[in-house]
């Protein structure tokens, strides 16, 4: 009887043991993967805090590029409408007003020649209509020429630098030199024409009488 009274004793003991024994080994195990997720927990806050700070980092880039390209058209816009305005010397350029005065000259020309040529009557109808033809499509170019010196002159009309609105000018001026030469040299011609075959009427007419020829 006492000999199974300790066995039962030393089973209980060994029993017990065995159980403590698993009880600290699963609390091990719980304490081990509580500190495997609160590491976890800690290494997923400092992720985040590494995309929150990334996150202002690019928001302030973008920002200051955001600023940086509206300071840049800025300052495109402000360039821009000094290339619309004019520069005082470039409107009071002599050129300028020489290009109305040579237009003026075309005009005189013209009106001067068509007018003695209707009051001589040498040239045929067709020839004065053309000589009309010829300075109405030469006048037509010149308003061309003022509209674009206008243009060139006038603030917010045309973009341009000083020296584009001078090479202009100086374009226009020499386009309506040639235009004046030619008006000069076109109505010499025809007045010479009407003359030489005024001169060759009047030779004919004096050899008519002076042979009798009627």
């Amino acid at each position: 009887m006492k000999t199974l009274k300790s066995a039962l004793i030393y089973f209980s003991l060994t029993c017990l043991f065995a159980i403590g024994s698993n009880a600290q080994g699963i609390f091990n195990q719980q304490s081990s993967k509580t500190n495997l997720m609160l590491a976890q927990i800690a290494g997923y806050q400092t992720y985040l805090q590494e995309i929150k700070t990334g996150y202002h980092i690019a928001e302030s880039g973008l920002n200051t590029v955001h600023e940086l390209k509206g300071g840049t058209f800025d300052l495109h816009a402000a360039y821009f409408n000094s290339l619309q305005q004019v520069n005082p010397a470039i409107k009071n350029n002599p050129k300028a007003k020489a290009v109305a005065d040579l237009q003026q000259q075309i005009i005189t020309l013209f009106t001067a020649e068509l007018s003695w040529q209707q009051k001589q009557q040498i040239l045929s109808p067709q020839e004065i209509a053309y000589i009309k033809a010829v300075y109405q499509n030469l006048l037509g170019k010149c308003k061309t020429d003022i509209a674009e010196l206008n243009d060139v002159l006038t603030p917010g009309k045309m973009q341009m630098t000083d020296h584009q609105r001078l090479d202009r000018v100086d374009h226009v001026y020499a386009a309506m030199q040639d235009k004046q030469a030619f008006a000069s040299s076109f109505t010499s011609h025809c007045r010479q024409m009407a003359t030489d075959r005024k001169r060759a009427r009047l030779d004919n007419e004096q050899l008519k009488k002076l042979y009798g020829i009627g």
